[in-house]
């Protein structure tokens, strides 16, 4: 179907093959390939080699394609996200950056207008809304406009109360309790469009641990029901069983939570946590029943959980994890088929587990102390890598990356502060309002406008704005 299309591209001077007089269809194209296509068949003349001085990666252009792809970046056909001082020259072209190059060249031609570019927001440094309260773990709406967390009497630790905020005017809009005097939550979760909380009790003397779902508004009661996994389904031991990661998170939909169920006992003779159980449900919040069960390697602590892509249809899971490790080994990612999730790749080993988001464009950053990598969660290649500023930003911190692909956040340990970047320009905004002395980690909204910066005694809420 293709070869009539193929002959007129290759008469036109667009794609000429391969020296050995092969065209090979099937392969996929190189970004540096799409360009030397272009220039080529558009017949500009060779670029000045100064123009591609202004990528980092320059130097990776090859030789044979070094003219072209000057006279393409002369031309402004080079499109680069999210990092825009990388040509990436080798990597593998998708579809939506060839239809990037093709734009511009046709803005080149005057057969379109340029597409207006918004100006680039930048972190605002005093926070918008400050709640004094002793946070153990928070969540925010996808707008942000909504922030839920469980507060308590001690710092790092569940508590009894689980407290819902409007983020913008710091009123309160409802106020969750134990009722038991023994009973804590472990885990909170708000939906994406801030109507309703789901949330995991846990009650020490008894071993229950109880998923709840119900309206802010009105506190009416969607679900409740026991997680407590059968006992034939832990792993034996002689020793206390123990809660070691509890976790919630809402489907984009809003018609599904999914909950994350690990225990260990701790080994008297050897003072180790032995993993007993580790498995993620997809509960229906409408009928109670679990749709999917997913069994995830063992892990001591470290908090790996799952992530959802926005339009719900891709997962991403940590895969092989050794034990008593510092991080995954892996990233596997699972597409939707009907009501259920499929392995659909696995992203190379190196990764640290719970750093890492989808962009709303369906890509998934992973991030290290060293480097900002954005995969193609369909493929598993590895779209872009940015280095990071450890010495001046990152230091001693874990890097969130924020979902909107631009940005990430680095909460640090006391004294060390804290950092905003920007993958796009490299700029790094620090210490926030001078609030260098506690320990900080951040979550961000699903839009990625908004963050709520957690410390030991007060939760700051920040926002971007226009410069």
């Amino acid at each position: 179907w293709a070869t009539g299309a193929i002959a007129s591209a290759r008469s036109a001077g667009f794609l000429s093959g391969y020296p050995d007089n092969t065209f090979k269809p099937n392969d996929r194209i190189l970004r540096v390939q799409a360009l030397v296509s272009l220039a080529n068949g558009l017949k500009y003349p060779a670029g000045n080699p100064q123009s591609l001085s202004n990528y980092k990666d320059a130097d990776t252009v090859p030789a044979y394609a070094r003219p072209s792809a000057a006279a393409a970046a002369q031309a402004n056909l080079v499109v680069s996200y999210p990092a825009l001082d990388q040509i990436s020259p080798n990597r593998a072209a998708s579809r939506a950056e060839v239809a990037a190059f093709v734009y511009q060249a046709l803005v080149k031609a005057g057969r379109v207008n340029p597409i207006a570019v918004k100006p680039e927001r930048r972190w605002q440094i005093t926070p918008t809304m400050t709640f004094a309260v002793q946070p153990y773990q928070v969540s925010l709406s996808e707008n942000g406009q909504r922030l839920a967390a469980i507060t308590g009497q001690s710092i790092g630790a569940p508590g009894p109360d689980i407290q819902v905020w409007n983020a913008q005017t710091g009123s309160l809009l409802k106020t969750v309790t134990t009722e038991a005097p023994d009973s804590v939550f472990s885990a909170i979760a708000i939906s994406q469009d801030g109507t309703k909380i789901a949330f995991i009790k846990t009650t020490p003397s008894t071993g229950a641990i109880q998923l709840t779902v119900q309206t802010i508004e009105d506190g009416r009661v969607l679900l409740t029901k026991s997680l407590n996994p059968p006992k034939d389904q832990i792993l034996k031991t002689n020793y206390p069983i123990t809660p070691d990661v509890l976790y919630v998170v809402f489907s984009p939909d809003g018609k599904q939570v999914i909950t994350q169920v690990s225990l260990n006992s701790l080994n008297s003779q050897t003072y180790e946590y032995d993993p007993l159980y580790n498995r993620f449900d997809f509960q229906d919040i409408a009928t109670g029943k679990v749709t999917q069960s997913i069994d995830m390697p063992f892990l001591n602590g470290l908090g790996i959980k799952p992530i959802l892509s926005p339009d719900g249809n891709l997962l991403a899971t940590p895969s092989v994890l050794p034990r008593r490790a510092t991080s995954s080994s892996s990233v596997v990612i699972w597409r939707r088929n009907n009501s259920r999730f499929e392995p659909l790749t696995t992203l190379p080993g190196g990764f640290f587990g719970n750093r890492m988001a989808f962009t709303k464009s369906n890509l998934l950053t992973t991030t290290t102390s060293g480097s900002y990598d954005t995969w193609n969660p369909q493929t598993g290649e590895r779209v872009q890598s940015n280095g990071l500023p450890r010495k001046e930003c990152i230091q001693e911190g874990d890097v969130l990356p924020s979902p909107d692909g631009t940005s990430y956040f680095v909460g640090t340990y006391p004294n060390f502060g804290d950092c905003f970047g920007n993958i796009q320009t490299g700029e790094f905004q620090r210490n926030l309002d001078g609030w260098a002395q506690t320990l900080k980690t951040g979550v961000f909204s699903g839009d990625g406008d908004t963050i709520a910066v957690v410390g030991d005694r007060q939760i700051r809420i920040f926002t971007k704005a226009a410069p």
